[in-house]
């Protein structure tokens, strides 16, 4: 899968093409393929490295984009909420330094 993510902290010159594991809807979680995101200040601290601290709980690479909009693509097991697979949401992913199941 590929993403834009930061492996080092800087300006908008940090952003780069990065190529992440895929990943799964696990339990509990939906996964969505990601069709638009925005970078909101949250974003720009965590590439410019004013949330390094929280960061070092993951290693790089950091992936922006907490707002995002797409398609669910797959459903995990638990999900009592009633989305469904092709169902379009919009996502604010809560933050373990976007590691989260949803791709672009």
């Amino acid at each position: 899968m590929r993403a834009v993510g930061i492996m080092v902290h800087g300006g908008p010159e940090a952003l780069e093409v990065v190529e992440l594991p895929d990943v799964h809807a696990g339990p509990g979680q939906v996964r969505v393929r990601i069709h638009a995101a925005a970078v909101n200040p949250t974003d720009t601290m965590a590439r410019n490295g004013s949330r390094a601290e929280q960061q070092k709980v993951d290693p790089p690479p950091y992936v922006p984009g907490m707002d995002a909009a797409g398609i669910v693509d797959e459903v995990g097991p638990g999900v009592t909420t009633g989305v469904q697979v092709g169902d379009a949401v919009i996502v604010l992913s809560t933050i373990k330094w976007q590691k989260m199941p949803f791709y672009g």
